[in-house]
């Protein structure tokens, strides 16, 4: 079965967070303490969804972490690249590796197909849903 990596799952739980904080700015501190959430893992996937255009931080005795205007308009698939999860369920559907395999395979036009529906599916789903 697929399995969902940590660093997605975390990052989800703190979009969360932060999309149900009434305040302008959250800390990776208070974050990390109450999720229960790794602190150094907690700001490399703060850094990654800031480049995604996902959060933004501000610095000084008020900073921290927020979602930036529109953020709820990505999408499941948007997360997945920004984190560099956009990887294919089976190597041979990559471009970049060529299958011996591949005039005769059945299979593969079967995990193209379903990638591809999960891949339409993830791309549905905005982050305002979560």
């Amino acid at each position: 079965m697929i399995t969902i990596p940590k660093k997605v799952e975390y990052s989800i739980i703190f979009i969360g967070y932060l999309a149900k904080k009434d305040v302008n700015t959250v800390s990776l501190a208070e974050v990390s303490k109450k999720l229960k959430l790794p602190y150094r893992f907690l700001g490399q996937l703060a850094m990654a969804l800031k480049s995604a255009g996902i959060v933004e931080s501000k610095e000084g005795k008020t900073g921290g972490y927020f979602l930036v205007e529109g953020w709820g308009q990505k999408t499941l698939y948007d997360l997945l690249e920004a984190l560099g999860e956009n990887k294919h369920m089976v190597k041979c559907l990559g471009n970049d590796e060529e299958c011996a395999r591949e005039a005769q395979c059945e299979i593969r036009k079967i995990w193209n197909k379903i990638e591809n529906s999960f891949v339409k599916e993830l791309k549905l789903i905005k982050l305002s849903e979560i």
